[in-house]
């Protein structure tokens, strides 16, 4: 399977066809940019997040945070019923 996804605009009928490339990220250590891209929020927001879940391992110069401890962090702070 790849890890590129494409998804068409099918509303926009007059330009010619579009594609936009969406990255999935099923990989359990990411990069801080890979965490921003799939959460979608800023850089800081995400270093908060992985210290306070506990994900954060620096090994030399390169921080890699834990995905799926992030995954679990934010969905116990989920909201009941969705609504905020």
């Amino acid at each position: 399977m790849s890890k590129l996804g494409a998804e068409y605009d099918f509303f926009n009928k007059d330009k010619k066809h579009t594609e936009k490339k969406t990255v999935r990220t099923d990989k359990k250590w990411i990069r801080c940019k890979e965490a921003t891209a799939k959460y979608g929020v800023s850089r800081p927001t995400i270093m908060d997040w992985a210290e306070e879940a506990g994900a954060v391992t620096k090994m030399r110069k390169t921080i890699l945070i834990d995905s799926e401890d992030v995954d679990r962090y934010v969905e116990a702070h989920r909201m009941p019923g969705g609504v905020y």
